[in-house]
């Protein structure tokens, strides 16, 4: 293993993270380091998790030398998480370099700010694509002084529908000198191939491949959870499998925040951690933690980087993933020291399913499915714990007070059973947790209650399908399984977003810019007008029945008047023969 003082960097950085804890580099940091150093465009295979962040980074900290006005360094990511915790790691690392200013711009934060924070210099930009572009167009970001540019997580940033963001981004550097580039990416598709061979020279290729895939101390299962049960479903499961410390795996800060209150409110000791809690706050919590005094910890991914707990036990994936190498991540944060542990996931409908698969595909690992007790079980099981509980305060609980007490009841004459009877009633409430599907029709139906939005952008506007997609998640942090249908017309688009989001997307989204058009978001009117036009519709229809029927009512009485007329007119005929 390479210690990080025999990397050819400089005392201020090596002093920097061995504060931080670290001591030897990881392959991925022994390789790209040098290289990066050497001013190489240098182009870096390895998986999440491996260390990327220190090996881009420190060589882009060595590169400022003094402060600067404008970005010397650009560090595109795909996420504004991923921008946060990049831009943390950075500072920790700059730390003993005085004049480095870092500015992290993202979606979802006012740009007002951002553009402050630019105008009053910084020497790195770290920042998501789509941000980076609206800052380009507002000339509040300029890269004539820039010498590095750094893509992390490529492949993530092109699954996101980023690719035109990132070639117009690399496109405004600078013509007439080539900044070094780097680029790193899990996998190999073509599209990084192409930007590759377009926008690199000569790079050095450094794979690395993960060492472990699965982790073999830890139990691996998932839950299927009727909709809407899930907080339920965790419930059940933490009290079933009572574990001494636990971690909670949530995507969004928000979720981590109502999940926290949702559990302290039933009475299970519960402490968030996300990007938005201050670095007092995350010790103060992770104390709590570590103590056992709130022995459940909800994190987002990013919040939880860096925690090394050994005796956590159960790890629960009450989110799966949005990015699968994640799983990995999270399930190693049991099973740690030589010890079993447990990581289990709840899953919801048919889309996480199919998640989950294609988690165990690329992740290679066999996730064995578990079913949630019925009512019947958990009866069955409180009632056990409680004989447990009697049996257990029978041999250790009785004292001379409590025999005093029982003495002075049974002198009363009240029968044996009536009196033990009566102290169970007191003592044992038999509540039953809520986990069964009261519709499992409509679980399968759809995915959940949709709200069509009206965009105001279109194909001629150079949108396509994934570029919402990436400024939605982008600007309000909702997850991709939140937006449904999207439906890409010429001059606007519908997209169908889970109603319990949309007052946030229509919030964030209004003004926001896809491909450099600011948008206009509006619920569809379009089903009320259709709904509007088959009532009317029916009642043109009731109309046009009723004149029927009129007419042919008519038409009936003047066949009988015509009917009365020839009668009359065969009777004076006849009359007339008789004559």
């Amino acid at each position: 293993m390479t210690k990080f003082n025999e990397l050819p960097i400089s005392p201020m950085i090596i002093r920097a993270v061995e504060e931080m804890g670290y001591e030897e580099a990881t392959p991925i940091q022994a390789s790209a380091i040098p290289a990066i150093m050497e001013g190489h465009d240098v182009l870096g295979l390895s998986n999440t998790g491996t260390g990327k962040t220190a090996a881009f980074g420190i060589p882009a900290i060595e590169l400022i030398q003094e402060s600067h006005r404008h970005p010397k360094v650009l560090i595109i990511c795909p996420t504004r998480e991923l921008v946060e915790q990049v831009a943390t790691e950075l500072r920790k690392f700059s730390k003993y370099k005085e004049g480095i200013k870092i500015a992290p711009v993202y979606g979802g934060q006012p740009i007002d700010r951002q553009i402050q924070l630019l105008k009053r210099g910084c020497a790195i930009v770290v920042g998501t694509p789509g941000r980076i572009m609206d800052h380009l167009r507002r000339r509040t970001l300029r890269f004539h002084e820039c010498d590095m540019v750094i893509l992390d997580e490529a492949d993530e940033m092109l699954n996101m529908g980023f690719k035109e963001d990132i070639e117009e981004i690399l496109k405004a550097l600078p013509d007439d000198k080539h900044p070094q580039t780097i680029l790193f990416s899990a996998t190999m598709p073509d599209a990084i191939l192409k930007i590759t061979k377009e926008f690199q020279t000569d790079p050095i290729k450094v794979q690395i491949k993960s060492a472990q895939r699965t982790i073999d101390t830890v139990a691996q299962m998932y839950y299927e959870v009727p909709r809407g049960k899930k907080v339920n479903a965790l419930r059940v499961l933490l009290n079933h499998y009572d574990p001494e410390l636990c971690m909670i795996f949530c995507n969004t800060k928000r979720m981590v925040d109502e999940l926290s209150e949702e559990l302290n409110h039933h009475g299970l000791k519960a402490v968030g951690l996300h990007g938005d809690m201050k670095q007092a706050q995350r010790d103060r919590v992770m104390g709590q933690f570590r103590d056992g005094k709130c022995p459940i910890l909800i994190a987002t991914d990013v919040a939880a980087r860096g925690i090394d707990v050994d005796n956590i036990s159960l790890v629960i994936n009450f989110d799966l993933p949005q990015d699968h190498e994640y799983y990995i991540h999270r399930v190693g944060r049991t099973g740690r020291a030589g010890k079993k542990g447990k990581a289990v996931t709840l899953i919801s409908g048919k889309k996480q399913f199919r998640d989950l698969k294609e988690v165990m595909r690329d992740t290679k690992t066999n996730i064995a499915k578990r079913l949630l007790p019925t009512t019947q079980q958990l009866e069955a099981a409180n009632r056990k714990n409680f004989i447990i509980e009697v049996l257990s305060a029978c041999n250790e609980g009785v004292n001379q007070d409590s025999l005093e007490i029982a003495n002075d009841l049974l002198a009363e004459g009240i029968a044996v059973e009536n009196l033990i009877s009566a102290l169970i009633s007191m003592n044992y409430h038999n509540e039953v947790i809520d986990i069964e599907d009261s519709d499992a029709v409509r679980r399968y139906s759809r995915e959940f209650d949709a709200v069509k939005l009206n965009l105001n952008v279109g194909k001629t506007h150079g949108i396509q399908t994934g570029n919402i997609v990436a400024s939605i998640i982008e600007e309000t942090g909702i997850s991709a399984g939140a937006i449904g249908r999207i439906d890409v017309r010429s001059n606007f688009s519908l997209v169908d977003v889970d109603a319990a989001k949309v007052d946030l997307v229509l919030e964030k989204m209004q003004g926001a810019h896809i491909r450099g058009q600011e948008v206009t978001i509006q619920i569809d009117e379009a089903p009320k007008r259709k709904k509007a036009q088959e009532k009317k519709n029916t009642a043109k229809r009731g109309h046009s029945q009723a004149r029927h029927r009129d007419a042919n009512s008519k038409s009936r009485k003047n066949d009988r008047h015509r009917g009365g007329s020839q009668a009359k007119s065969s009777r004076r005929i006849s009359n007339r023969k008789k004559r």
